[in-house]
C-alpha cells in the first residue's frame, strides 16, 4: 500500500516555503559533511586557504563542489518531490524522452554559441551608476573570484582531471540544476500561474540569478529559457539535461584541448561570432529550432498532472 505524502495537501506558497526549507537543510548538511570529509582527509590546514581560490587545495575544491552540488541541486528535487507529490517521478519529469527532441536539444545548443557569445560581450560592459559603485564593485569582485576558481580547475592538463571535471561541471550540474529549476519550480509556479511562460521566466531568471555571477547573466538566462521551453515542450527532463550536459562538457573538453597544445581555440571562443552577420542568423536559428520543438511538442501531461498549455 503506497503512502500518501506528508505535504500533499499544502497551498502553493506552502509548497514553496518547504521546497527553499529542503534545499536549505541538504545544503547545510552537504556544505557540513564536505568540511568535515576535507578535514579527515587533507587535515584542519586544507581550510586556511578556503577564501582564495589561488591558494585552495584542488582536492578540497572538487570534493566541496561536487558535495554542494548534490546538497543543493540535485537531492532537494528528490526530497519535496517524496514529501509532496503522490508521483514523484513523474512530477520531475522522468518520461521516455523522444528521439527527435534530444536532436534539437544538440542543435540548439550548437547553433546558441554566437548569440552567447554576442551576449556575454555586451553583458561583461555593463556599468552601473555612480550612485551603485559600491554594489559594482562588489558584483565584479564575485564575478573575478568565480572565474579564477572555475579556471583553477580547467587549468589541470591531467586525464583524471578531465574525467573529474566533466562530472563536477557536465554531468553533476546538468542533473542538479535541471531538477531543481526545471521540474522543481516550473513544477510549482504552473500550479499557480496559467500557461508554462510566467513559470519558464521566472525559473530562468532564479536559474542565472542564484548562479551569482551578474555579468554573465543574460547569456545564463537565455540558456535558462531554452531549457525551459525544451522540457516544457517536450514533456521530459531528459531532454534539457542533455542539452545542459553538453553545454557544460563542450567547455571542459574545450579547455583540456586548448591547455594541452591540441587546439588552439579557447574555450570561451568556441562557438562565438565576430560579425553581426553570425549573431542573426545564430538568433534565426534558434527561433526556428524552438518552433520544431513546439511543433512536435508533446500533448501528454507533465509535472504532476498538468496539461502542456500555452
Amino acid at each position: 500500500m503506497r503512502l500518501q505524502p506528508v505535504f500533499r495537501d499544502l497551498t502553493s506558497g506552502s509548497r514553496l516555503l518547504t521546497l527553499v526549507l529542503v534545499i536549505l537543510l541538504c545544503g547545510i548538511l552537504s556544505l557540513s559533511f564536505s568540511y568535515l570529509l576535507s578535514v579527515l582527509i587533507w587535515g584542519k590546514s586544507v581550510l586556511e586557504g578556503s577564501g582564495d581560490p589561488d591558494m585552495m587545495n584542488l582536492g578540497f575544491m572538487r570534493l566541496t563542489q561536487m558535495l554542494n552540488q548534490v546538497g543543493f541541486f540535485l537531492l532537494p528535487p528528490f526530497v519535496f518531490a517524496l514529501l509532496s507529490e503522490r508521483y514523484p517521478l513523474l512530477f520531475l519529469g522522468f518520461y521516455k524522452p523522444g528521439f527527435t527532441h534530444i536532436i534539437a536539444a544538440l542543435l540548439l545548443l550548437l547553433a546558441a554559441g554566437p548569440l552567447t557569445g554576442y551576449l556575454t560581450e555586451w553583458n561583461e560592459r555593463l556599468i552601473l551608476p555612480p550612485q551603485l559603485s559600491g554594489l559594482e564593485e562588489w558584483m565584479r569582485t564575485s564575478e573575478d573570484t568565480a572565474s579564477k576558481l572555475t579556471n583553477r580547475l580547467l587549468n589541470d592538463t591531467g586525464t583524471s582531471a578531465l574525467i573529474v571535471n566533466i562530472l563536477m561541471i557536465g554531468v553533476l550540474p546538468s542533473l542538479g540544476e535541471e531538477l531543481l529549476f526545471r521540474s522543481a519550480l516550473i513544477g510549482l509556479f504552473r500550479k499557480v500561474f496559467h500557461g508554462v511562460h510566467l513559470p519558464v521566466i521566472i525559473s530562468a531568471f532564479l536559474f542565472s540569478a542564484l548562479h551569482l555571477q551578474f555579468f554573465g547573466f543574460l547569456p545564463r538566462f537565455m540558456l535558462g529559457l531554452l531549457f525551459g521551453y525544451l522540457y516544457v515542450w517536450s514533456g521530459s527532463i531528459w531532454v534539457p539535461i542533455v542539452a545542459h550536459f553538453l553545454n557544460n562538457t563542450i567547455v571542459v573538453v574545450a579547455s583540456f584541448l586548448f591547455n594541452q597544445g591540441i587546439s588552439s581555440i579557447p574555450a570561451e571562443e568556441m562557438g562565438s561570432a565576430s560579425s553581426g552577420t553570425g549573431v542573426v542568423f545564430s538568433a534565426i536559428a534558434l527561433l526556428f529550432l524552438m518552433f520544431w520543438v513546439y511543433y512536435t511538442r508533446k500533448n501528454a501531461t507533465i509535472s504532476g498532472g498538468i496539461q502542456d498549455d500555452l
